[in-house]
């Protein structure tokens, strides 16, 4: 059976099921049409699960799958339409509207709707039982007796098969052997090597194995190629096999007391080839078996794997991820496959570097090529290169045959129908990992259930998908989260090909369900066909007059279109989950029949230039992220407490009318990641702040805080005076700030967090020790004009960036900051032990502080400081006077506009900084030298960056400095 198409039916199948008895009250008095609906489905339903255990190929099947997609699509879309009903009602009673004005603004009256509903469900039935009637006339079992079991593809590998042309793995082999043949103490070593399909992990561990200096080093070596069955009996057997070994009976037992009389005292090698089972408990079944045959240490178990999981079950904390090939080696393959012992032509050097590009690192991709390009014309080079890969023909060898195999071996119908998904994505196109889980979520491929949220489910089948190599290069970002990734070109190919999108246009699939337009007029099709599509991408405008054709639409994307106004059409897309029209800067208004898509899951409007959201955006109840940045006098839209479902909301403007306030926040209770709450003037007491209940949001891992100060741009940094700073205080005496922040104290899962424009003149408790908050990682206090006092951080564990910018009134950073009592102990050698403070901290940036004269040291026997910083900035300091001398890691240091230059001289004269990679000074207005004992101790330095220091006469002989400037 064609996989997509089944994995689309089963998860529209299961969605439907799932759908709860109270969403068809709208269709009340036509309850045995709603129960030979569910029953249809069922038999359906059961039909798959037979289906799937064999290997169906008959053609009539086929074209009742399609016909079946057909009717499962139309179904959802009707179900859906009363779920739209649904909400559209809940929204009326909750506006508290009357009932006749109610029935005024809706689309249908109830009888109306109920008869129109109960005639589509009918209809729904007669297509299902005509389905039916197909296939069940002989019943299930019976209709697929003829067919086989179902079958995983499996690839059985051997220790003997000669890989003639082996490029680009020489290190990987030598780094290999040097480490199994070296000395290991553990009874078992277990080396995983992880990679996607066809990337050459067979190939590399098979020279491992045949090695000259692990021939020698082991007594005996084993090869068994486990793929599926992973029977650890099956297992042992395959071992004895390959120790030549016969057992006097098939028990268990039998086969242990055999392989322990082989292998006893002897130092053995074992690659369990191709391993794809992932239940811990089988694992540590075998390797404890293995262990008991052969207790002696210095064994190596190497285990080649498509899936990180698995990697990580064998061994938790070292495995080795294969990397692609350089285009040099994949051309260097071709040429060995193409050309056997001959030289290559001129005329076909550049195209055949332009077909290994397009194998992306994969050796098996180069030799299928290489071996199809064997005795061409350059007038097949050329065609073979515009076709690419994975549209060469090939046997079960080819790529996209061993690539289908991870495909095939996906846990869930839902997970294959989102990777068939990932084909909307052009080739080589980052991917953020939250956009892709909730496209994913728009199409209904994720469950919402008690259990745990759409989110969550998406980013465990993301996890998988990264996992088993078919997404791959994931970035993080400062907080160890993976917020990007990339997939492979010949991935990519597979996916298209799974889900029939590759090479086709507009016009050649009458119902093609995701589509993306490049050009305006690619927009001229048919009404029909606009029926069909679920996902509509467009790259330029779009008539407005079209929008209603695409009536089921999930999801929209309009996004740098130059798109003005937005339609008031797009109200009338009700299926309509997913909604981006950000990057159209032209855009200062949406209409209020945005407010009428009550489906709405996903809205992205950033950089749009909006005045105002629709007064009535809180109608949006299923609304779960909402995307936007808007100016700090952009007024919020009352009663946004309403989207109770809302998990993203970057930014809050407190209002001071009814329904902006700060406690609006309160309803939100399932708000996660960053959020910026700003105009925090406009909130009275501790009390009101509070109310918007922060402690209580467990998800919210990023934090900033802003008070509008008035004063900003009214004093430059350089020159505030003590006598500025005393008025500043007496005329903001009145003013509750430090009140304000003590009721807004975060939940202790807190990882970043931003004070800006705070008035008070001291920090309140929490923030002043932090003590709750040991998960912080960055830490920012920007235009605190008042403060005089900087809080105690040195304790925190995890704290890698600080920044302090602004802190206009403070004039010394004391012992305090560095939390001498708190911080974390370490052991030395004489048995004392020594405090570490900031033991984690990378990056410090002290800028804009023009009464600061004073950086106390705290360097001493019993407290280490800054053990791991590496860049330091200190900028626009003019005062300062001293500085710690003591940054053993120190790589970048910046010193901007000081009036001594004495932190300078503190900082470079120690005798530890001899890590010291570039070293930038600005305008230190007394420098006069630099010392020779920075240059002649530290041989890392390579960049010097000097400007505006007008006195320094002298700098010193520079070895190994790559650029001066």
């Amino acid at each position: 059976m064609d996989p997509v198409i089944s994995a689309t039916i089963q998860v529209t199948l299961e969605k439907l099921l799932a759908i709860p008895t109270e969403e068809f009250n709208l269709v009340w008095g036509f309850k045995q049409d709603l129960k030979n609906f569910k029953n249809s489905l069922r038999s359906i339903k059961a039909f798959f699960e037979v289906a799937d255990r064999r290997q169906v190929t008959d053609g009539d099947v086929e074209l009742w799958l399609k016909n079946l997609e057909d009717v499962a699509y139309h179904a959802d879309n009707v179900l859906d339409e009363i779920k739209y009903e649904n909400l559209r009602r809940k929204v009326q009673i909750q506006n508290q509207m009357k009932p006749k004005v109610c029935l005024y603004f809706s689309f249908y009256s109830p009888l109306a709707f109920r008869w129109k509903m109960a005639h589509k469900i009918n209809n729904i039935n007669v297509n299902l039982k005509k389905i039916n009637e197909e296939v069940y006339p002989r019943g299930v079992e019976r209709r697929f007796a003829g067919f086989a079991p179902a079958r995983p593809q499996v690839r059985e590998t051997d220790a003997i098969t000669a890989d003639p042309i082996f490029v680009g793995r020489e290190n990987d082999e030598s780094k290999f052997v040097e480490q199994i043949t070296g000395k290991i103490n553990d009874v078992f070593s277990v080396l995983p090597i992880v990679g996607m399909g066809g990337i050459g992990k067979t190939a590399l561990a098979r020279r491992i194995f045949n090695h000259p200096h692990t021939e020698t080093h082991f007594n005996e070596r084993i090869w068994v190629c486990v793929s599926e069955n992973f029977d650890v009996l099956t297992i042992l057997k395959s071992i004895m096999v390959s120790l030549k070994e016969t057992s006097h009976g098939d028990s268990r037992q039998d086969v242990m007391d055999t392989l322990q009389k082989k292998l006893k005292d002897k130092r053995c090698l074992l690659v369990l080839d191709d391993l794809w089972n992932d239940r811990r408990g089988d694992w540590e079944d075998l390797k404890n078996a293995l262990m008991g045959v052969s207790p002696n240490k210095g064994n190596v178990i190497i285990v080649t794997t498509r899936n990180e999981n698995v990697a990580s079950i064998v061994n938790p904390h070292n495995w080795y991820n294969l990397e692609k090939l350089s285009e040099d080696d994949c051309w260097s393959i071709i040429k060995a496959k193409a050309f056997v012992g001959g030289d290559v032509p001129e005329h076909f050097q550049s195209i055949g570097k332009a077909i290994a590009q397009q194998c992306r690192g994969s050796p098996l991709a180069s030799n299928m090529m290489g071996a199809v390009l064997r005795g061409k014309k350059i007038e097949d080079w050329e065609s073979i290169q515009k076709k690419g890969p994975s549209n060469i023909e090939g046997d079960e060898n080819s790529v996209e045959q061993v690539l289908k195999i991870s495909f095939d071996r996906l846990p869930s119908s839902s997970l294959k129908e989102c990777f068939a998904y990932c084909s909307i994505f052009p080739k080589d196109k980052v991917i953020r990992r939250e956009w892709l889980i909730q496209l994913w979520m728009a199409q209904g491929f994720l469950t919402d259930n008690q259990g745990s949220d759409m989110e969550t489910e998406g980013n465990k089948f993301f996890s998988i998908l990264l996992q088993s190599s078919f997404l791959q290069e994931p970035e993080k970002d400062e907080y160890g989260n993976i917020k990007w990734c990339k997939m492979h070109d010949l991935v990519h190919d597979l996916s298209c090909s799974v889900s029939k999108s590759k090479d086709r246009t507009r016009d050649d699939i009458p119902q093609v369900r995701h589509l993306t337009i490049l050009e305006e007029s690619a927009l001229e099709i048919t009404k029909e066909k606009a029926s069909y599509v679920r996902t509509l991408v467009s790259k330029s405008s779009v008539p407005c007059k079209n929008f209603q054709d695409f009536k089921y639409l999930r999801t929209l994307v309009l996004c740098n279109t130059g798109l003005k106004d937005c339609p008031t059409s797009i109200g009338k897309l009700i299926h309509l989950r997913c909604l981006d029209v950000s990057y159209n800067y032209s855009m200062r208004t949406l209409p209020d029949s945005i407010c009428k898509l009550y489906n709405l899951q996903t809205f992205n409007i950033i950089c749009c230039n909006l005045i105002q959201l629709p007064e009535k955006i809180q109608d949006l109840t299923s609304l779960r992220h909402l995307y936007f940045c808007p100016k700090e006098n952009f007024p919020m839209p009352p009663q946004i407490r309403r989207l109770s479902s809302l998990q993203t909301l970057q930014f809050f403007n407190v209002g001071d009318k009814e329904g902006c306030r700060i406690e609006e926040l309160d309803h939100l209770k399932n708000l996660r990641g960053q959020i910026e709450i700003r105009n925090l003037e406009l909130v009275n007491n501790e009390e009101d702040a509070k109310k918007a209940n922060l402690d209580g949001k467990t998800n919210i891992i990023e934090l900033k805080f802003c008070w509008r100060n008035t004063n900003e741009g009214n004093t430059t940094y350089e020159s505030v005076s003590e006598s500025d700073t005393r008025s500043r205080n007496v005329l903001e005496s009145n003013i509750h700030d430090e009140s304000v922040l003590e009721g807004l104290q975060p939940h202790p899962n807190l990882r970043s967090i931003v004070i800006e424009g705070f008035r008070g003149k001291n920090f309140p408790l929490w923030t002043m020790k932090m003590l709750k908050l040991d998960k912080l990682i960055k830490i920012e206090l920007r235009n605190c004009y008042n403060c005089e006092k900087i809080p105690m951080l040195g304790h925190l564990p995890l704290l890698k960036y600080l920044k302090l910018n602004g802190l206009t009134n403070v004039r010394s950073i004391g012992l305090s900051f560095y939390g001498a009592s708190d911080c974390s102990s370490t052991s030395r050698n004489d048995g004392q032990e020594t405090r570490v403070s900031f033991p984690s901290l990378k990056s410090l940036k002290i800028e804009k502080m023009p009464n600061l004269t004073e950086w106390a040291e705290a360097q001493t026997s019993e407290v280490q400081v800054f053990p791991c910083l590496e860049n330091l900035k200190i900028k626009k300091c003019c005062k300062l006077m001293t500085a710690p001398k003591h940054f053993p890691c120190l790589k970048e240091l910046s010193i901007q506009f000081i009036d001594s230059d004495l932190p300078l001289s503190n900082i470079i004269s120690s005798s530890n900084l001899t890590s010291l990679v570039n070293l930038s000074i600005v305008h230190v207005s007394e420098l006069t030298c630099l010392v020779d004992d920075l240059f002649s101790k530290n041989q890392n330095l390579a960049y010097l960056f000097l400007d505006d220091c007008k006195k320094l006469a002298y700098i010193p002989p520079i070895v190994g400095l790559r650029s001066f400037s």
